[in-house]
């Protein structure tokens, strides 16, 4: 008897190590870098930095960012630029499709594409899903993933039942695990059916528990790499109340952690960089697991 709980014990001390190590290299998947994306839709002020300026402007802006966090953070991480581009912009009105959501034009979106390859940027293409799940809502973006520096981003915000009794935004929306899951798959198998090698990031926003219902039940898959993405607005405190709270110890052999600043909706002074990466305290709190990815809206 004791000797099967001695193996017992051992067993469970194989399994905790194991899941140890898998969670410290996921979450440490881009341990040496951090990547900062200016986020908003192109000649559309209102949705964030990246609509404020033009193309030539927003770059020596967010190369400025990028010389401000070297600075900061003594370049002790490498830091990479990306434009986050709202592609499918959730509406209050239905449309002629009926799928409340208005898609950006592909020659708008090669423009930013060409332009990041330029600049060595990634691109982020986000799509606010509406009536669409997130298979269906990601599937006209797949001739995208050819770009090395193309990736992914679904905003559950903005789902709506497909009875479509109210607009996006009247509610917060949300998707569910095995809709992720099988988003997941689907671009995984596109990569390997078109032969595309370099893994590819799929972004989840999220500010409450219930944006991603059965989070337990999120698996992992080849040549994807899941964030998610805490953005919830206001006082710096409650934020990283928020990020530690969405993005737990538990959850970051699965994702690795986003954080989201706003410019304008975020108590002043906005946070730095070391209390953001979490070097330093906000107060009594304190960023548990390093983000990789910092967005400014």
């Amino acid at each position: 008897m004791k000797f099967i709980l001695f193996i017992s014990i051992i067993l469970q001390f194989i399994l905790f190590e194991a899941l140890n190590a898998t969670t410290k290299e996921y979450s440490k998947t881009y341990n040496d870098e951090i990547l900062i994306g200016f986020y908003g839709r192109p000649h559309s002020k209102s949705l964030g930095i990246l609509g404020e300026n033009n193309i030539d402007t927003l770059v020596l802006k967010m190369k400025e960012k990028q010389a401000y966090y070297e600075k900061e953070l003594h370049n002790k991480l490498k830091i990479k630029l990306a434009f986050h581009i709202i592609h499918s912009l959730a509406t209050k009105d239905a449309g002629r499709r009926n799928d409340y959501l208005l898609n950006m034009s592909e020659k708008t979106v090669l423009k930013y594409i060409k332009r990041a390859k330029q600049e060595n940027f990634d691109v982020i293409l986000d799509v606010q899903l509406a009536v669409k799940t997130p298979k269906e809502a990601i599937k006209p973006l797949l001739k995208y993933l050819k770009y090395k520096n193309v990736h992914l981003a679904i905003d559950p915000e903005f789902r709506i039942p497909k009875h479509r009794r109210y607009p996006p935004g009247k509610y917060v929306g949300h998707i569910k695990a095995i809709e992720l899951n099988e988003l997941q798959k689907y671009v995984s198998d596109y990569l390997k059916q078109s032969s595309i090698k370099e893994p590819k990031k799929i972004i989840v926003h999220m500010f409450h528990k219930r944006m991603l219902r059965q989070k337990n039940e999120v698996k992992n898959y080849e040549n994807i790499k899941l964030i998610y993405n805490i953005d919830g607005h206001g006082q710096a405190g409650v934020k990283v109340k928020i990020y530690n709270a969405l993005y737990a110890t538990k959850e970051t052999n699965k994702a690795i952690g986003g954080f989201k600043i706003f410019y304008k909706n975020d108590t002043k002074p906005l946070m730095s960089p070391r209390k953001i990466l979490g070097f330093e305290k906000v107060g009594s709190q304190k960023i548990l697991t390093q983000p990789y990815y910092i967005n400014y809206h």
